[in-house]
């Protein structure tokens, strides 16, 4: 059980790391375009902004799992 543990966090910091590379490629691109393709670059920018939030989706999805636990 110690090694699939171990192999999840593996796996979950490449993801990250993979999120993390494509926001920053998503960020640049969109600042490169800004001036000459405005909606492309507006796009590409959520497109960055949603691949960021990724990093956060185990903590996310806790607080949303802590929070449904109190209304209920």
């Amino acid at each position: 059980m110690k090694n699939k543990n171990n192999f999840k966090k593996l796996s979950d910091y490449i993801l990250n790391f993979a999120f993390l590379y494509s926001s920053f490629i998503c960020f640049t691109e969109a600042a490169d375009k800004w001036d000459s393709e405005r909606m492309i670059s507006i796009i590409i920018l959520i497109c960055g902004t949603f691949s960021f939030l990724a990093i956060f989706r185990i903590q996310i999805a806790n607080l949303i799992y802590r929070l449904k636990g109190k209304s209920e």
